[in-house]
């Protein structure tokens, strides 16, 4: 399941009510996210760069985007 919306001018939000799981915490100084989200991002990350993956697309499939 998507958790973001894309938004017209390009950024995206989140919709609290695609949330299964969010925690807040105060960790350190900062505020820190817990939950899917978080661990959709991570994982995403893990993957590389936007920039990266749409090189990597491009390279592999010949679609330009």
């Amino acid at each position: 399941m998507r958790l973001t919306r894309k938004n017209p001018n390009g950024s995206y939000r989140i919709p609290m009510c695609t949330q299964k799981t969010i925690r807040l915490e105060w960790q350190q100084e900062d505020i820190v996210v817990f939950g899917e989200v978080a661990n959709l991002l991570g994982a995403y990350e893990d993957l590389g760069t936007p920039e990266e993956l749409k090189e990597l697309l491009k390279t592999k499939t010949g679609i330009k985007k």
